[in-house]
């Protein structure tokens, strides 16, 4: 069975980040999303053995890139 990917939002801190922390825990490859807290979200992905992708939602351009 292939391994479903979440990516989430503003997962550097709080909400977002146990939500990261609840997708990993139950099998998902887990892409942490973030605007300005990269440290956070380098530490959060490293934990999940995911991986952070920073964007501004606010951007098209930067939404579709972060997808891909």
């Amino acid at each position: 069975m292939e391994q479903k990917t979440v990516l989430i939002t503003g997962a550097s801190r709080g909400i977002g980040a146990a939500a990261a922390r609840a997708f990993a825990h139950a099998g998902y490859r887990v892409a942490v999303g973030y605007h300005t807290r990269r440290k956070e979200a380098l530490a959060l992905a490293e934990e999940l053995g995911g991986i952070a992708v920073g964007a501004d939602v606010g951007e098209q351009d930067q939404v579709e890139a972060m997808v891909e």
